[in-house]
């Protein structure tokens, strides 16, 4: 790193520490508070680059992801004061994502005592190519893509599915969200799906700006763009017999999907 890359980014940090020190003086917390509950590959990463888009919504990532606890600190209990603290008055909403799989069954007893809390939930009606979707981040170690990025090559991105367990694989995601439906039915949630999310951006958007208090939300910032725009028989190199272990089944829809 250069002198100037150095002198750059430590003034980035000043200017951070000061506005941080000017928030816990004359902040205040009258915001809505919030977090995007889902399933990794399901468009969060397009969801939370639009919600950081607003200069009224502060979104913080995957604060419980067990690789950002090791810098936060592991314990649920000390991490989950951090994101609510006080904020300058331009704020009207502080969410943060979060995975299913990102809490003890004990974590999310916690998590549900804070009944303030507003959801969106947000999902993939196919979830077969979520499955997909992840197995090839994974592979590729790509989660997301810019539109002025140059995509994987086909053959990198192809993958070779174990049919034994993709049915299971399957069933525990259709069990997340009943979990989530089911938990938080008397809250304050707005579930988004991530079809209509990517096709229809803008009314989506609208209806996330209404739920959470903002209207600045700037679609023309979102870089990102679709990774794996391919059919399933060219993404999967076993296609065939996903389709034979698929295709009496109730998951025989997303085969066409």
């Amino acid at each position: 790193m250069n002198k100037r890359a150095i002198a750059s980014q430590s003034i980035s940090t000043y200017k951070k520490r000061l506005q941080r020190a000017y928030s816990n003086i004359l902040g205040n917390r009258n915001y809505k508070r919030f977090a995007v509950i889902g399933h990794s590959r399901t468009g969060s990463n397009y969801l939370f680059v639009g919600l950081n888009s607003s200069n009224c919504v502060k979104m913080y990532h995957e604060v419980f992801a067990k690789r950002n606890r090791e810098i936060a600190g592991k314990e649920f209990d000390l991490i989950f004061p951090m994101l609510f603290r006080k904020e300058s008055k331009n704020i009207k909403a502080v969410g943060f994502k979060l995975f299913y799989e990102h809490l003890t069954k004990n974590e999310w007893e916690k998590y549900l005592s804070h009944k303030y809390l507003r959801i969106i939930h947000l999902t993939r009606k196919n979830r077969l190519k979520t499955i997909v979707s992840l197995d090839i981040a994974f592979k590729t170690n790509q989660w997301s893509l810019s539109a002025n990025d140059k995509n994987k090559q086909l053959i990198e991105k192809k993958i070779l599915f174990n049919t034994s367990t993709l049915i299971d694989r399957l069933e525990q995601i259709q069990e997340y969200e009943t979990f989530i439906r089911d938990r938080f039915k008397d809250r304050h949630t707005l579930e988004v799906v991530y079809e209509k999310l990517t096709t229809e951006p803008e009314e989506t958007f609208q209806y996330i700006g209404a739920f959470l208090g903002v209207d600045d939300i700037d679609l023309g910032k979102i870089t990102l763009t679709k990774q794996n725009p391919e059919s399933l028989e060219q993404l999967i190199v076993n296609y065939d017999e996903v389709y034979e272990l698929l295709k009496n089944t109730k998951y025989a829809i997303y085969l066409s999907g």
